[in-house]
C-alpha cells in the first residue's frame, strides 16, 4: 500500500511529509502550533494545529510540561511513534514578534490620522483619544 492509499491516521509523520513532497531529500521535523488547551471530562487536552491547517487533539499529559497556547512543537517520527518536543526559542521569538505587531497596531490605533477611513471623514467629526468616533 502506498502512502497515498493510507488514511491520515495510519500514516506516520515521515510518510505524510514524503507524500506531500516526494522530492524532499533532507529531514526537518514538522512544526505544530498549540492552538488551544481545553478541559475535558478525561483531563486537559491540547489542540495542535499542523502546517496544513488540520488539527490534532492530544492529552496534555502526553506533551512536554509547561506547554502553553501559542507554543511551537517539533514533531519527529521515530520507532516508538511520534515524539513532540517544545521549541522554546521559537515560541519565545514568535510571542515577541506577535507582541511587537500588536503594540504597533495599538499605537497606530491611538492616532486618528492613521485610520484607513480617516481621510473620508468630515473635518468636524469628533474623535476621542483612542481614535474612535464619538457620537
Amino acid at each position: 500500500m502506498t502512502p497515498t492509499q493510507l488514511t491520515a491516521t495510519q500514516m506516520t509523520a515521515a510518510q505524510l511529509t514524503s507524500a506531500q513532497s516526494p522530492l524532499r531529500t533532507e529531514y526537518a521535523p514538522e512544526v505544530w502550533t498549540v492552538d488551544g488547551i481545553e478541559p475535558t471530562p478525561h483531563g486537559p487536552v491540547a489542540r495542535l494545529e499542523r502546517p496544513d491547517g488540520r488539527t490534532v487533539d492530544r492529552p496534555l499529559t502526553q506533551l512536554p510540561p509547561g506547554l502553553r497556547e501559542g507554543d511551537l512543537l517539533a514533531v519527529d517520527d521515530g520507532p516508538d511513534g511520534l515524539s513532540l518536543r517544545l521549541l522554546a526559542d521559537g515560541s519565545a521569538a514568535r510571542r515577541a514578534a506577535s507582541q511587537a505587531t500588536l503594540d504597533a497596531l495599538n499605537e497606530q490605533g491611538r492616532d486618528p490620522s492613521s485610520h484607513l477611513l480617516s481621510e473620508n471623514l468630515p473635518v468636524n467629526v469628533p474623535v476621542n483619544d483612542d481614535g474612535e468616533i464619538d457620537l
